[in-house]
Protein backbone atom coordinates (compact mmCIF):
# COMPACT_ATOMS: atom_id res chain seq x y z
CA UNK A 1 0.00 0.00 0.00
CA UNK A 2 2.69 2.48 1.21
CA UNK A 3 4.42 0.83 -2.22
CA UNK A 4 1.48 2.23 -4.44
CA UNK A 5 1.16 5.40 -2.60
CA UNK A 6 4.45 6.45 -2.99
CA UNK A 7 3.94 5.38 -6.72
CA UNK A 8 1.16 7.41 -6.56
CA UNK A 9 3.05 10.48 -5.43
CA UNK A 10 5.90 10.28 -7.76
CA UNK A 11 2.89 10.14 -10.60
CA UNK A 12 1.45 13.44 -9.34
CA UNK A 13 4.95 15.21 -8.74
CA UNK A 14 5.88 14.40 -12.12
CA UNK A 15 2.92 15.88 -13.72
CA UNK A 16 2.98 19.05 -11.71
CA UNK A 17 6.47 19.43 -12.98
CA UNK A 18 5.23 18.74 -16.48
CA UNK A 19 2.87 21.91 -16.30
CA UNK A 20 5.25 23.94 -14.54
CA UNK A 21 7.66 23.50 -18.15
CA UNK A 22 5.26 23.96 -20.02
CA UNK A 23 3.85 27.29 -18.01
CA UNK A 24 7.01 28.60 -18.08
CA UNK A 25 7.83 27.86 -21.78
CA UNK A 26 4.56 29.70 -22.76
CA UNK A 27 5.42 32.72 -20.65
CA UNK A 28 8.81 32.88 -22.39
CA UNK A 29 6.58 32.54 -26.10
CA UNK A 30 4.23 35.13 -24.96
CA UNK A 31 7.13 37.70 -24.00
CA UNK A 32 9.09 37.18 -27.53
CA UNK A 33 5.97 37.62 -29.09
CA UNK A 34 6.03 41.62 -28.14
CA UNK A 35 9.90 41.86 -28.59
CA UNK A 36 10.02 40.80 -31.65
CA UNK A 37 6.59 42.85 -33.25
CA UNK A 38 8.65 45.81 -31.91
CA UNK A 39 11.32 44.90 -33.53
CA UNK A 40 9.41 44.36 -36.86
CA UNK A 41 8.04 47.57 -36.57
CA UNK A 42 11.77 48.92 -35.26
CA UNK A 43 13.11 47.90 -38.66
CA UNK A 44 10.07 48.38 -41.24
CA UNK A 45 10.53 52.17 -39.57
CA UNK A 46 14.53 52.20 -40.12
CA UNK A 47 13.26 51.01 -43.63
CA UNK A 48 10.77 53.68 -44.01
CA UNK A 49 13.22 56.21 -43.04
CA UNK A 50 16.56 55.24 -44.55
CA UNK A 51 15.43 53.71 -47.88
CA UNK A 52 18.07 52.19 -49.79
CA UNK A 53 19.21 53.06 -53.53
CA UNK A 54 16.91 52.01 -55.97
CA UNK A 55 17.16 48.40 -57.98
CA UNK A 56 18.29 48.40 -61.28
CA UNK A 57 15.47 46.66 -63.76
CA UNK A 58 16.57 43.70 -65.75
CA UNK A 59 14.88 41.37 -67.88
CA UNK A 60 14.16 38.83 -65.19
CA UNK A 61 13.61 40.88 -62.00
CA UNK A 62 15.73 43.08 -60.09
CA UNK A 63 18.97 44.11 -59.39
CA UNK A 64 19.25 43.34 -55.57
CA UNK A 65 21.58 45.60 -53.63
CA UNK A 66 21.60 47.14 -50.01
CA UNK A 67 23.59 49.62 -48.31
CA UNK A 68 25.96 49.61 -45.28
CA UNK A 69 23.50 50.80 -42.83
CA UNK A 70 21.38 47.75 -43.75
CA UNK A 71 23.87 45.66 -42.46
CA UNK A 72 22.72 43.07 -39.47
CA UNK A 73 23.70 43.84 -36.30
CA UNK A 74 23.67 40.29 -34.59
CA UNK A 75 24.11 37.93 -37.11
CA UNK A 76 26.26 37.85 -40.04
CA UNK A 77 23.24 36.99 -42.68
CA UNK A 78 19.93 37.77 -42.52
CA UNK A 79 16.80 37.55 -44.27
CA UNK A 80 15.31 40.51 -46.20
CA UNK A 81 12.29 39.42 -47.91
CA UNK A 82 11.11 36.29 -48.29
CA UNK A 83 12.81 35.82 -51.49
CA UNK A 84 15.96 37.64 -50.61
CA UNK A 85 19.20 37.20 -48.30
CA UNK A 86 21.75 40.04 -47.20
CA UNK A 87 24.98 39.56 -45.37
CA UNK A 88 27.96 41.74 -44.23
CA UNK A 89 31.43 41.12 -43.10
CA UNK A 90 32.32 37.46 -43.57
CA UNK A 91 34.66 35.11 -44.30
CA UNK A 92 34.62 31.83 -46.39
CA UNK A 93 33.45 29.76 -43.71
CA UNK A 94 31.16 31.79 -42.05
CA UNK A 95 29.52 32.92 -45.40
CA UNK A 96 29.03 28.96 -46.14
CA UNK A 97 27.33 28.53 -42.49
CA UNK A 98 25.15 31.54 -42.95
CA UNK A 99 23.98 30.82 -46.07
CA UNK A 100 23.08 27.50 -45.26
CA UNK A 101 20.74 28.59 -42.19
CA UNK A 102 19.09 31.90 -44.39
CA UNK A 103 18.74 30.27 -48.14
CA UNK A 104 15.65 28.61 -48.52
CA UNK A 105 14.51 27.34 -51.78
CA UNK A 106 12.42 30.57 -52.28
CA UNK A 107 15.96 32.83 -51.81
CA UNK A 108 16.39 34.45 -55.47
CA UNK A 109 18.30 37.49 -54.18
CA UNK A 110 21.84 37.82 -52.79
CA UNK A 111 23.85 40.65 -51.71
CA UNK A 112 27.44 39.57 -49.62
CA UNK A 113 29.10 42.83 -48.56
CA UNK A 114 32.50 43.21 -47.83
CA UNK A 115 33.32 39.43 -48.08
CA UNK A 116 36.95 38.43 -47.65
CA UNK A 117 37.10 34.96 -49.62
CA UNK A 118 40.13 32.99 -50.63
CA UNK A 119 38.01 31.11 -53.35
CA UNK A 120 34.87 31.44 -54.37
CA UNK A 121 33.04 28.51 -55.56
CA UNK A 122 30.32 29.27 -57.40
CA UNK A 123 29.25 25.83 -58.44
CA UNK A 124 27.54 25.50 -55.19
CA UNK A 125 23.88 24.54 -55.97
CA UNK A 126 22.71 27.16 -53.70
CA UNK A 127 23.70 29.56 -56.32
CA UNK A 128 21.35 27.72 -58.86
CA UNK A 129 17.95 29.62 -58.22
CA UNK A 130 19.59 32.94 -57.83
CA UNK A 131 18.21 35.77 -60.28
CA UNK A 132 20.32 38.38 -58.78
CA UNK A 133 23.55 37.73 -56.92
CA UNK A 134 25.91 40.90 -55.52
CA UNK A 135 29.46 40.28 -54.00
CA UNK A 136 30.44 43.97 -53.45
CA UNK A 137 33.23 46.07 -51.77
CA UNK A 138 35.04 42.96 -50.30
CA UNK A 139 38.16 40.92 -51.69
CA UNK A 140 37.72 38.01 -53.58
CA UNK A 141 41.15 35.98 -54.00
CA UNK A 142 40.14 33.13 -56.59
CA UNK A 143 37.19 32.10 -58.39
CA UNK A 144 36.64 28.03 -58.87
CA UNK A 145 34.12 26.15 -60.23
CA UNK A 146 31.56 26.86 -63.01
CA UNK A 147 28.21 28.31 -62.09
CA UNK A 148 25.21 25.87 -63.06
CA UNK A 149 24.05 24.80 -66.77
CA UNK A 150 20.73 25.69 -65.72
CA UNK A 151 21.68 29.39 -63.57
CA UNK A 152 18.86 31.56 -63.57
CA UNK A 153 21.19 34.84 -62.62
CA UNK A 154 20.17 37.96 -64.41
CA UNK A 155 22.05 40.31 -62.82
CA UNK A 156 25.36 39.69 -61.42
CA UNK A 157 27.42 42.26 -59.46
CA UNK A 158 30.98 41.99 -58.41
CA UNK A 159 32.40 45.24 -58.08
CA UNK A 160 34.88 46.54 -55.99
CA UNK A 161 36.59 43.07 -54.68
CA UNK A 162 40.09 43.79 -56.29
CA UNK A 163 39.59 41.08 -59.06
CA UNK A 164 41.99 40.84 -61.48
CA UNK A 165 41.88 39.09 -65.05
CA UNK A 166 43.36 36.39 -63.76
CA UNK A 167 40.71 35.52 -61.24
CA UNK A 168 37.69 36.56 -62.81
CA UNK A 169 38.93 34.63 -66.15
CA UNK A 170 41.30 31.63 -64.98
CA UNK A 171 43.08 30.42 -67.92
CA UNK A 172 41.64 26.32 -67.00
CA UNK A 173 38.02 27.28 -67.15
CA UNK A 174 35.62 29.65 -67.67
CA UNK A 175 33.22 30.10 -64.57
CA UNK A 176 30.46 32.41 -66.34
CA UNK A 177 30.10 30.62 -69.65
CA UNK A 178 26.33 29.27 -68.35
CA UNK A 179 25.35 32.62 -67.37
CA UNK A 180 23.07 33.09 -70.61
CA UNK A 181 20.37 34.72 -68.82
CA UNK A 182 22.59 37.79 -67.49
CA UNK A 183 21.10 40.98 -68.52
CA UNK A 184 23.22 43.27 -65.82
CA UNK A 185 26.82 43.00 -65.41
CA UNK A 186 28.74 45.21 -63.02
CA UNK A 187 32.83 44.60 -62.36
CA UNK A 188 33.59 48.29 -61.70
CA UNK A 189 36.43 49.37 -59.59
CA UNK A 190 38.60 46.03 -59.83
CA UNK A 191 42.05 45.42 -61.67
CA UNK A 192 41.02 43.84 -64.75
CA UNK A 193 43.50 43.82 -67.58
CA UNK A 194 41.67 41.47 -70.06
CA UNK A 195 38.00 42.01 -71.50
CA UNK A 196 35.55 39.84 -70.05
CA UNK A 197 34.10 38.46 -73.58
CA UNK A 198 32.71 35.25 -71.77
CA UNK A 199 30.31 37.60 -70.15
CA UNK A 200 29.39 40.04 -72.95
CA UNK A 201 27.27 37.54 -75.36
CA UNK A 202 26.50 38.50 -78.43
CA UNK A 203 22.95 37.20 -78.68
CA UNK A 204 21.04 39.29 -76.44
CA UNK A 205 20.90 42.82 -74.56
CA UNK A 206 23.42 43.68 -71.86
CA UNK A 207 24.45 46.77 -69.83
CA UNK A 208 27.90 46.19 -68.54
CA UNK A 209 29.89 48.77 -66.27
CA UNK A 210 33.14 48.48 -66.32
CA UNK A 211 34.52 51.93 -65.01
CA UNK A 212 37.08 51.76 -62.77
CA UNK A 213 38.88 49.28 -64.63
CA UNK A 214 41.32 51.72 -66.62
CA UNK A 215 44.01 49.29 -67.80
CA UNK A 216 41.27 46.88 -70.34
CA UNK A 217 42.49 47.64 -73.67
CA UNK A 218 41.33 49.77 -76.09
CA UNK A 219 41.08 47.56 -79.11
CA UNK A 220 38.20 45.02 -77.21
CA UNK A 221 36.14 47.98 -76.55
CA UNK A 222 36.44 49.05 -79.95
CA UNK A 223 36.01 44.80 -81.12
CA UNK A 224 32.70 45.30 -79.33
CA UNK A 225 31.67 48.26 -80.28
CA UNK A 226 32.31 47.42 -84.49
CA UNK A 227 30.59 44.08 -83.81
CA UNK A 228 27.01 43.74 -86.14
CA UNK A 229 25.39 43.48 -82.20
CA UNK A 230 27.43 46.10 -81.25
CA UNK A 231 23.58 47.63 -80.18
CA UNK A 232 22.89 44.92 -77.34
CA UNK A 233 25.49 46.46 -75.28
CA UNK A 234 25.25 49.18 -73.56
CA UNK A 235 28.32 50.41 -71.26
CA UNK A 236 26.81 51.74 -67.72
CA UNK A 237 28.81 55.19 -66.98
CA UNK A 238 30.04 55.17 -70.00
CA UNK A 239 31.64 58.56 -69.13
CA UNK A 240 33.15 57.48 -66.10
CA UNK A 241 34.66 54.41 -68.33
CA UNK A 242 37.98 54.31 -69.77
CA UNK A 243 40.93 51.95 -71.45
CA UNK A 244 44.43 51.38 -72.14
CA UNK A 245 46.43 52.33 -75.66
CA UNK A 246 48.98 50.97 -76.33
CA UNK A 247 51.67 53.33 -77.74
CA UNK A 248 54.70 51.95 -79.40
CA UNK A 249 57.56 52.97 -81.54
CA UNK A 250 60.81 51.57 -82.12
CA UNK A 251 62.09 51.17 -78.37
CA UNK A 252 59.51 53.67 -76.82
CA UNK A 253 56.37 52.13 -75.16
CA UNK A 254 53.72 53.80 -72.98
CA UNK A 255 50.71 53.64 -72.02
CA UNK A 256 47.86 56.50 -72.35
CA UNK A 257 44.11 56.72 -70.65
CA UNK A 258 41.45 57.42 -72.68
CA UNK A 259 37.80 57.68 -72.21
CA UNK A 260 35.96 55.02 -74.52
CA UNK A 261 34.05 58.37 -76.11
CA UNK A 262 37.12 58.83 -77.90
CA UNK A 263 36.23 55.14 -78.90
CA UNK A 264 32.89 56.02 -80.14
CA UNK A 265 34.46 58.75 -82.62
CA UNK A 266 37.49 56.30 -83.67
CA UNK A 267 34.22 53.59 -85.06
CA UNK A 268 32.45 56.09 -87.08
CA UNK A 269 35.70 57.56 -88.42
CA UNK A 270 36.42 53.99 -89.50
CA UNK A 271 33.27 53.92 -91.40
CA UNK A 272 33.88 56.90 -93.02
CA UNK A 273 37.95 55.90 -93.39
CA UNK A 274 36.60 52.89 -95.81
CA UNK A 275 34.45 55.58 -98.33
CA UNK A 276 37.72 56.92 -99.41
CA UNK A 277 37.98 56.96 -102.62
CA UNK A 278 39.72 54.73 -105.20
CA UNK A 279 38.37 51.66 -103.30
CA UNK A 280 40.43 49.84 -101.24
CA UNK A 281 42.74 52.36 -100.39
CA UNK A 282 43.04 51.00 -96.99
CA UNK A 283 44.08 54.38 -95.32
CA UNK A 284 43.74 54.47 -91.24
CA UNK A 285 42.10 57.29 -90.02
CA UNK A 286 42.45 58.62 -86.53
CA UNK A 287 41.44 61.41 -84.02
CA UNK A 288 44.18 63.57 -83.72
CA UNK A 289 42.87 66.69 -81.30
CA UNK A 290 39.58 68.88 -80.41
CA UNK A 291 39.37 71.87 -83.04
CA UNK A 292 37.21 74.49 -83.02
CA UNK A 293 35.79 75.09 -86.77
CA UNK A 294 33.37 77.28 -87.62
CA UNK A 295 33.21 78.39 -83.96
CA UNK A 296 32.23 74.62 -83.13
CA UNK A 297 34.57 72.13 -81.39
CA UNK A 298 35.02 68.75 -83.97
CA UNK A 299 37.32 66.03 -84.05
CA UNK A 300 40.35 66.91 -86.40
CA UNK A 301 41.29 63.55 -87.83
CA UNK A 302 44.37 62.38 -89.13
CA UNK A 303 44.16 60.32 -92.23
CA UNK A 304 47.09 57.92 -93.42
CA UNK A 305 47.70 56.89 -96.86
CA UNK A 306 51.09 56.71 -97.40
CA UNK A 307 52.92 53.63 -98.49
CA UNK A 308 49.33 52.30 -100.16
CA UNK A 309 50.44 52.71 -104.40
CA UNK A 310 48.21 55.30 -105.21
CA UNK A 311 48.36 56.89 -108.22
CA UNK A 312 46.55 59.32 -107.57
CA UNK A 313 45.50 61.66 -104.71
CA UNK A 314 42.79 60.13 -102.18
CA UNK A 315 39.12 61.77 -102.40
CA UNK A 316 35.58 61.38 -100.37
CA UNK A 317 37.97 62.13 -97.31
CA UNK A 318 35.97 61.74 -93.72
CA UNK A 319 35.01 65.10 -92.15
CA UNK A 320 37.28 67.64 -90.46
CA UNK A 321 40.49 66.31 -92.13
CA UNK A 322 43.40 67.94 -90.84
CA UNK A 323 46.48 65.83 -91.52
CA UNK A 324 46.92 63.69 -94.68
CA UNK A 325 50.00 61.37 -95.33
CA UNK A 326 50.39 60.29 -99.13
CA UNK A 327 53.88 59.48 -98.93
CA UNK A 328 55.74 57.12 -100.64
CA UNK A 329 53.09 56.58 -103.63
CA UNK A 330 52.88 56.80 -107.35
CA UNK A 331 51.06 60.19 -107.55
CA UNK A 332 51.96 62.81 -110.33
CA UNK A 333 49.21 64.88 -109.84
CA UNK A 334 47.71 67.58 -107.03
CA UNK A 335 44.10 68.28 -108.91
CA UNK A 336 42.44 65.98 -106.41
CA UNK A 337 42.57 68.94 -103.63
CA UNK A 338 40.15 70.89 -104.84
CA UNK A 339 37.72 68.45 -104.09
CA UNK A 340 35.58 69.43 -101.12
CA UNK A 341 36.79 66.89 -98.64
CA UNK A 342 40.15 68.74 -98.78
CA UNK A 343 38.36 72.21 -96.81
CA UNK A 344 39.78 71.35 -93.33
CA UNK A 345 43.23 69.92 -94.35
CA UNK A 346 45.99 72.18 -93.06
CA UNK A 347 48.71 69.54 -93.07
CA UNK A 348 49.20 67.93 -96.12
CA UNK A 349 52.67 65.22 -96.77
CA UNK A 350 53.25 64.63 -100.60
CA UNK A 351 56.93 63.13 -99.92
CA UNK A 352 58.51 60.75 -102.38
CA UNK A 353 55.84 60.95 -105.28
CA UNK A 354 56.19 61.49 -108.97
CA UNK A 355 54.53 65.15 -109.13
CA UNK A 356 55.92 67.56 -111.80
CA UNK A 357 54.27 71.34 -110.42
CA UNK A 358 52.04 72.45 -107.78
CA UNK A 359 50.45 75.11 -110.21
CA UNK A 360 46.97 73.07 -109.40
CA UNK A 361 46.99 74.16 -106.26
CA UNK A 362 46.32 77.88 -107.36
CA UNK A 363 42.84 79.17 -105.97
CA UNK A 364 42.52 75.87 -103.76
CA UNK A 365 41.18 76.51 -99.62
CA UNK A 366 44.39 74.40 -99.46
CA UNK A 367 46.84 76.60 -100.61
CA UNK A 368 45.01 79.78 -98.63
CA UNK A 369 45.22 78.05 -95.62
CA UNK A 370 47.85 75.42 -95.26
CA UNK A 371 50.17 75.32 -92.14
CA UNK A 372 52.32 72.64 -93.06
CA UNK A 373 52.84 71.24 -96.70
CA UNK A 374 55.81 69.13 -97.34
CA UNK A 375 56.51 67.78 -100.94
CA UNK A 376 60.10 66.55 -100.61
CA UNK A 377 61.98 63.96 -103.12
CA UNK A 378 58.83 64.56 -106.24
CA UNK A 379 59.90 65.34 -109.80
CA UNK A 380 59.48 69.40 -109.48
CA UNK A 381 60.92 71.03 -112.67
CA UNK A 382 59.92 74.57 -110.83
CA UNK A 383 58.60 76.36 -108.50
CA UNK A 384 55.86 79.16 -109.09
CA UNK A 385 56.73 81.51 -106.60
CA UNK A 386 53.01 82.91 -107.35
CA UNK A 387 51.41 80.22 -106.03
CA UNK A 388 52.93 80.01 -102.61
CA UNK A 389 53.85 83.68 -101.61
CA UNK A 390 50.37 84.92 -100.58
CA UNK A 391 50.78 82.38 -98.04
CA UNK A 392 53.84 82.52 -97.08
CA UNK A 393 53.21 86.18 -95.81
CA UNK A 394 51.65 85.18 -92.96
CA UNK A 395 53.41 83.86 -89.72
CA UNK A 396 53.27 79.90 -88.88
CA UNK A 397 52.61 78.50 -92.31
CA UNK A 398 56.00 76.07 -93.11
CA UNK A 399 56.56 74.44 -96.79
CA UNK A 400 59.76 71.44 -97.13
CA UNK A 401 61.11 70.96 -100.78
CA UNK A 402 64.19 69.31 -100.40
CA UNK A 403 65.10 66.55 -102.39
CA UNK A 404 63.97 68.04 -105.67
CA UNK A 405 66.03 69.01 -109.00
CA UNK A 406 64.48 71.60 -111.11
CA UNK A 407 65.88 73.32 -113.81
CA UNK A 408 67.89 75.90 -113.50
CA UNK A 409 67.88 78.71 -116.01
CA UNK A 410 68.67 82.80 -115.78
CA UNK A 411 65.03 83.08 -114.15
CA UNK A 412 65.83 80.73 -111.61
CA UNK A 413 68.69 82.69 -110.09
CA UNK A 414 66.68 86.15 -110.71
CA UNK A 415 63.84 84.87 -109.23
CA UNK A 416 63.41 81.95 -107.57
CA UNK A 417 66.79 82.12 -105.50
CA UNK A 418 65.73 85.61 -103.98
CA UNK A 419 62.05 84.25 -103.38
CA UNK A 420 63.71 81.56 -100.90
CA UNK A 421 65.80 83.90 -99.38
CA UNK A 422 63.43 86.00 -98.58
CA UNK A 423 61.39 82.77 -97.10
CA UNK A 424 63.93 81.09 -95.68
CA UNK A 425 62.23 81.11 -92.18
CA UNK A 426 59.42 79.48 -93.80
CA UNK A 427 61.68 76.98 -95.90
CA UNK A 428 63.37 75.77 -93.55
CA UNK A 429 65.04 73.29 -95.73
CA UNK A 430 65.77 75.85 -98.50
CA UNK A 431 69.57 75.23 -99.37
CA UNK A 432 67.25 71.59 -100.51
CA UNK A 433 66.16 72.53 -103.04
CA UNK A 434 68.71 71.80 -106.09
CA UNK A 435 68.95 72.16 -109.92
CA UNK A 436 69.35 69.59 -112.45
CA UNK A 437 72.53 68.26 -113.74
CA UNK A 438 74.47 68.72 -110.80
CA UNK A 439 74.27 72.60 -111.18
CA UNK A 440 74.81 72.61 -107.09
CA UNK A 441 71.66 74.37 -104.72
CA UNK A 442 69.55 77.02 -106.13
CA UNK A 443 70.63 79.78 -103.24
CA UNK A 444 73.96 79.23 -104.71
CA UNK A 445 73.72 80.11 -108.58
CA UNK A 446 75.52 82.38 -110.09
CA UNK A 447 74.15 85.02 -112.40
CA UNK A 448 77.33 84.27 -114.80
CA UNK A 449 76.43 80.27 -114.74
CA UNK A 450 72.65 80.49 -115.96
CA UNK A 451 72.30 83.67 -117.67
CA UNK A 452 73.91 83.71 -121.02
CA UNK A 453 72.37 84.92 -124.28
CA UNK A 454 73.67 84.83 -128.05
CA UNK A 455 76.16 88.04 -129.14
CA UNK A 456 74.97 90.40 -132.51
CA UNK A 457 76.88 93.49 -133.83
CA UNK A 458 75.06 95.35 -130.88
CA UNK A 459 77.34 94.10 -127.87
CA UNK A 460 80.16 95.68 -130.20
CA UNK A 461 79.06 99.37 -130.59
CA UNK A 462 80.68 100.50 -127.82
CA UNK A 463 84.35 99.10 -129.12
CA UNK A 464 83.36 101.19 -132.66
CA UNK A 465 82.35 104.57 -130.88
CA UNK A 466 85.79 103.80 -128.92
CA UNK A 467 87.81 103.15 -132.01
CA UNK A 468 86.26 105.78 -133.61
CA UNK A 469 87.22 108.49 -130.61
CA UNK A 470 90.70 107.60 -131.01
CA UNK A 471 91.09 107.83 -135.02
CA UNK A 472 89.73 111.26 -134.42
CA UNK A 473 92.46 112.14 -131.38
CA UNK A 474 95.02 111.19 -133.45
CA UNK A 475 94.31 112.58 -136.19
CA UNK A 476 93.39 115.98 -134.50
CA UNK A 477 96.95 115.51 -132.79
CA UNK A 478 98.54 115.00 -135.96
CA UNK A 479 97.05 117.99 -137.61
CA UNK A 480 98.34 120.28 -134.83
CA UNK A 481 101.64 118.86 -135.04
CA UNK A 482 102.33 119.68 -139.00
CA UNK A 483 100.93 123.05 -138.51
CA UNK A 484 103.44 123.86 -135.59
CA UNK A 485 106.33 122.04 -137.84
CA UNK A 486 105.54 124.16 -141.00
CA UNK A 487 105.22 127.57 -138.62
CA UNK A 488 108.46 126.97 -137.36
CA UNK A 489 110.81 125.25 -139.97
CA UNK A 490 108.75 126.28 -142.81
CA UNK A 491 107.80 122.69 -144.25
CA UNK A 492 105.62 120.18 -144.09
CA UNK A 493 106.38 116.91 -142.78
CA UNK A 494 105.24 113.54 -143.81
CA UNK A 495 103.00 112.75 -145.23
CA UNK A 496 101.56 115.78 -145.79
CA UNK A 497 104.19 117.32 -147.77
CA UNK A 498 102.93 114.51 -150.19
CA UNK A 499 99.56 115.40 -150.74
CA UNK A 500 98.10 117.38 -153.57
CA UNK A 501 97.74 120.91 -153.21
CA UNK A 502 93.39 121.52 -152.82
CA UNK A 503 92.20 124.39 -153.99
CA UNK A 504 91.15 125.48 -150.12
CA UNK A 505 94.86 125.58 -149.94
CA UNK A 506 95.38 129.12 -150.17
CA UNK A 507 93.64 130.03 -146.71
CA UNK A 508 96.14 128.39 -144.87
CA UNK A 509 99.48 130.72 -146.77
Amino acid sequence: MITAGGRVVDVMLWCALACFAAHLQLSETRMEEPDSKYKSMEAHTQSIEEQPEPPRKTKLGNCFHMSRKDCPIDTKCRRIEPDSVFCCDVDSFRLKEALAITMTQNTTNLHVLNATIDELVVSQSIFRRLTSMALTDGNIGKIVGQFPKIASIACLNISNNNLSSATLQPPDHRPFSNLFNLTVLDASRNNLTKFPVSLVQSNRKISVDLSGNDYLPCKDFLKVMETNNSSLVTFVHYDKTKCALDLRFNWFKDVLIMPIDHLRVQKELNISCRNIRPANSNCTCVPDRLELMDGVNHVAVQVDCSQRNLKEMPTNLPPNTAKLNVSYNNITSLQPVSDPSYEHVRHLMVDNNDIANIVELEGTKFIDNFMFFSITHNKLKTIHTYVLSNRLETMGPLLLISGNKIHCDCNTEKVIKPWLLENLKSIPDFKGLRCEDNMGAVVDLRESQVCHTPRDWTDYIYYIIGLEVLILVLLISKVSYDYWVFKTAGYLPWPANKMPRLPCDWLCE
